[in-house]
């Protein structure tokens, strides 16, 4: 046990303090020769994670950090490989592996509950931020950052991963608006600039100041290390001590200049789509800084506030708004994550010639509340569900713990200061007491000081604008090119496609630590279920480490209702709590399910039995996690909200259907694979189909139907509404479960229900989608996705496929679709339902990404015959079926479990299919994937241009 004084590898120990909140120890540490901080959360959790953090303040907006996070994991001194870290995934049990790229920080974090492999791990992550292959091969910029190609008749054209990530990124009229904000709040420091790159300036980057930057910022002076778990700890120093030993202290360290509050005023565009009209459409976004990293207690003092009097419709400030018919939605948030917290206002589908009514009408709000006095109890009921959250934070958990210690720990604060709450709501429940939320009010709505205004307006021609003018930067390069610049040009293509097509020798590759199969188990993670009757009802309980807090699910049978109306149910989701009840109006619904509860959700859920394609069961879910000793409260308003919520509210429902239907608007945009996964699969089974309807295409159309009929519509809909409420019934539970330490008695909540009639138990639904479906969005990316059931041709699914997936995904999609397509992302999903989908995410050239799927079956039988080891992609698909999960997950997942009918025993036979595979067995599933190219159903989301580069699309309306 390491304690204050104490020296380890070249570390002295500078503090040692215990936390209850934690967990355990908290060790300070710093490294002599460098200077270089450490802290350790040694609280003996078996996931253990280690991350290297470096204080990164971009200079412009080329994106240079956003590109060396990328570009840093392609190959080190010690691990000369293409892509360690893709070789990782393949092979490794993490439970989590990535990087990530903030306003003034990069972070590289990997954890595994394996000790070995944590440790392979963190030397693979330490050689690639020291000894990166980046200052010696350009070929990783051109690839991660961007460089230009040129077509057969002399057309220029940018390529690059981060160049395309971002294009995608700021198709988003939101993301838009954060980015410009960020930039009229802080134009005179690092966060006026987009750390991620704006894809008009990351062409201007070069070679020799993306190295430069490197050498500038990657340093261990100006690096933070965050330990968290039962690390192994005296290997895990002499590792740090073997990288951190070749350099001394440097004093040249980036230094982040604060920002004076300054008022602006701006206006910017984003593309509309042609056959959407631009009435009411503009949005607004208001920001102020309003404090800084050491204001803890007073900005988690503003979320409570804000949450209170500002998160959802009934509150004072969005139901002035929307009284007022300003706008559609309006989202405050505070955002602490910086050096300098700020307050952002964020207003959607603003009410044309009316937006410069809103601050005045927040002010007014502001001082009408002061003046009535604000409502402790609305503050209080706040607070209690804020802290209830914090006190069951979701997995990875430690990672949570890593990236909120740097909101302080980076600028030189205390490490705890984001990581502990409970002196801070002791703090903030003395503020309710003495009335000091009065001068906090004050101070966040009232002060008009260095306010940032910005007009997002809405236009038909942004899009095509954006490409015109990326045509013309290229134009112009072209013009001022000499022959030599041309050959050049074309050398560097012929280089980096070279680079990109060799393939790591045998040599290359076994530079990798990896861990043996042996290390694997044959038994997979299982939540116990015990089964149950109360009150004539099938009651699961499943034992969970959730220390005082008990989850609750319902699940009402919906097998009575079609498919369109089980897309307009779907709405239930975001009625049952928001709006009036028997004995509540909305408002006071809402403060009373945050003072008694931790959660309250429902939603329309599509579950199915194994091996059933035919039929499925829609259920409405009900949600609930509460402390133990507040069941009693928890059951009350349960029934309260299902049984008597008011649904003839037509001006409340509205704004709710409003809303949902903008949301929709953007998923496309920024999930448009998760789409595109739900059209391909719709037609292949019942459960697919009903998951389409509740979530999908279906799900958008009728929504937006709904919400341009609404008027029309409304009777129909309400009446389907109380039909559904009227049939929540003890009969309609297909089940209910228990997650916690000990099992809790729902006898009294489910005989406060009617007993009601029962429906079947199975339905059988279908979906229409074309199996070539294109889904046109204002973006300059796209997502292509193609999927199939195996089941449908006869062929049952067979565990051993996950391996064959593995190696797609990682060896032959990400080579071809991300790497020389330039894709952000790609992948292939195999499900246990035997649905196969592959899917590109935020990429320029869809059409290109289809075609390459007719190529698996080939790349499979060269791997065969390539002799390259199989154990590791058996190991990391062992790795994905054991991800960290909460409690709360646990008892989810053994759910589903149970309602599928799925056994121990299946999932051990499984496991063990996926440890058996054997070349011969991927030389089999070369079948499946050839069926799959041939026949399954294709999805392209994507911009109007790249629709048409694709045959044979029906383009959805």
């Amino acid at each position: 046990m390491l304690n204050q004084g104490d020296t380890l590898h070249g570390f002295t120990v500078t503090r040692v303090r215990e936390s209850a909140e934690l967990g355990g120890r908290i060790v300070e540490m710093t490294y002599e020769k460098t200077g270089t901080e450490l802290v350790w959360i040694d609280n003996g959790a078996e996931n253990k994670l280690f991350s290297i953090a470096f204080k990164t303040l971009p200079e412009d907006s080329t994106g240079v950090f956003h590109i060396l996070e990328h570009s840093v994991l392609c190959g080190s001194k010690k691990y000369p490989v293409r892509e360690p870290f893709v070789e990782l995934l393949k092979s490794s049990m993490n439970t989590f592996l990535n990087a990530m790229t903030f306003p003034d920080k990069t972070m590289y974090p990997v954890s595994s509950r394996n000790a070995r492999d944590f440790l392979n791990l963190t030397g693979v992550y330490l050689d690639a931020v020291f000894a990166p292959d980046i200052l010696r091969n350009p070929n990783i910029f051109c690839q991660e950052g961007w460089h230009i190609e040129q077509d057969e008749d002399g057309t220029l054209s940018y390529k690059g991963v981060v160049f395309n990530e971002m294009k995608g990124a700021l198709s988003s009229a939101d993301e838009l608006a954060a980015d410009k904000l960020m930039s009229m709040l802080f134009p005179d420091t690092a966060y006026g600039f987009n750390s991620g790159g704006d894809p008009a300036v990351i062409s201007t980057l070069t070679y020799e100041q993306f190295k430069e930057t490197y050498a500038r910022f990657y340093h261990p002076s100006n690096a933070r290390i965050y330990l968290d778990g039962a690390i192994p700890q005296e290997e895990t120093f002499a590792l740090l001590e073997e990288y951190l030993s070749q350099y001394d202290r440097s004093d040249a360290l980036p230094v982040l200049a604060m920002q004076t509050p300054v008022s602006a005023s701006d206006t910017i565009y984003y593309d509309l789509p042609e056959d959407e009209s631009p009435e009411n459409r503009s949005n607004l976004t208001v920001g102020r800084i309003i404090g800084d990293w050491r204001d803890r207690t007073k900005m988690l003092a503003v979320s409570v506030m804000l949450d209170a009097f500002a998160a959802s419709n009934e509150t004072p400030f969005k139901r002035a708004v929307l009284s007022a018919g300003l706008a559609q939605e309006m989202d405050i948030m505070v955002e602490t994550s910086i050096a300098q917290a700020y307050l952002q206002i964020h207003l959607k589908n603003v009410t044309d010639g009316r937006a410069d009514e809103i601050l005045p009408l927040l002010r007014k709000t502001a001082a009408d509340l002061l003046k009535e006095g604000l409502d402790k109890s609305a503050l209080e009921a706040s607070a209690n569900r804020i802290e209830f959250r914090l006190m069951e934070p979701a997995e990875p958990q430690a990672l949570e713990r890593c990236i909120n210690c740097m909101n302080s720990w980076l600028h030189g604060g205390d490490p705890l200061m984001y990581l502990v709450y409970e002196d801070a709501f002791a703090e903030i429940r003395k503020m309710i007491a003495d009335g000091a939320f009065d001068a906090l009010m004050r101070e966040v709505f009232l002060d008009e000081s260095g306010t940032a205004v910005l007009y997002t307006l809405p236009s038909h021609t942004r899009g095509e604008e954006l490409r015109q003018e990326e045509a013309a930067r290229l134009a112009e390069i072209r013009s001022t090119w000499t022959e030599q610049d041309i050959a050049e040009n074309k050398a560097m293509n012929e280089r980096l496609a070279a680079w990109q097509q060799t393939p790591d020798t045998p040599e290359q590759l076994a530079t990798l630590p990896q861990l043996p199969l042996s290390e694997v188990s044959d038994q997979p993670s299982w939540t116990e279920t015990v089964l149950q009757e109360k009150a004539g009802v099938t009651v699961l309980f499943h034992p969970a480490a959730c220390r005082s807090i008990v989850h609750i699910s319902l699940h009402f049978a919906l097998t009575d209702f079609t498919l369109e109306e089980l897309s307009l149910l779907n709405h239930a989701g975001s009625l049952f709590g928001r709006l009036k009840t028997e004995n509540y109006s909305a408002l006071d619904l809402q403060r009373e399910l945050k003072s008694k509860l931790g959660r309250l959700e429902t939603g329309v859920e599509i579950m199915a039995k194994k091996k059933q394609t035919e039929t499925c069961t829609p259920v409405l879910a009900v949600r609930c996690s509460v402390l133990r000793d507040s069941l009693p409260e928890a059951f009350r308003l349960i029934r309260e909200v299902l049984l008597t919520t008011d649904f003839s509210e037509k001006d409340k429902i509205r704004e709710i259907v409003l809303q949902t239907n903008e949301q929709f608007r953007q998923y496309g945009i920024m999930a448009g694979h998760a789409l595109g996964m739900s059209c391909v699969l719709s037609g292949y089974s019942a459960r697919s189909a009903a998951r389409a309807a509740t979530n999908g295409y279906q799900a958008i159309k009728s929504t937006q139907k709904l919400a341009e009929q609404f008027d029309a519509q409304f009777d129909a809909f309400s009446a389907l509404l109380k039909r559904m409420q009227g049939a929540l019934c003890r009969k309609r539970l297909a089940f209910a479960s228990v997650t916690a330490v000990q099992d809790a008695d729902l006898t009294p909540l489910l005989m406060s229900l009617p007993e009601g009639e029962g429906v079947p138990a199975e339905k059988h639904y279908e979906a229409s989608l074309p199996e070539k479906s294109g889904y046109q969005i204002p973006a300059q990316i796209g997502f292509a996705v193609q999927g199939w059931m195996t089941v449908k041709d006869g062929l049952p699914y067979n565990a051993g496929w996950r391996v064959a997936g593995k190696l797609i995904s990682l060896s032959y999609l990400w080579n071809m679709v991300r790497v020389q397509g330039g894709a952000y992302g790609t992948g292939i999903s195999v499900m246990p339902d035997s649905s196969i989908v592959t899917y590109s995410f935020r990429d320029p050239s869809p059409a290109r990404s289809l075609e390459v799927n007719s190529g698996i079956p080939e790349f499979i039988r060269q791997f065969c015959e390539s002799g390259e080891p199989i154990d590791k992609f058996i190991i990391s698909t062992v790795s994905d079926e054991e991800p960290l999960r909460a409690p709360r997950e646990e008892g989810l997942i053994a759910d589903a479990l149970w309602f599928a009918g799925k056994t121990r025993e299946e999932l051990v036979q499984e496991r063990r299919q996926m440890l058996s595979v054997t070349r011969e067995s991927l030389l089999e599933s070369c079948a499946v994937f050839e069926a799959f190219a041939e026949k399954g159903a294709v999805c392209v989301v994507a911009a109007g241009n790249q629709l048409a580069d694709c045959e044979g699309l029906t383009v959805l309306e």
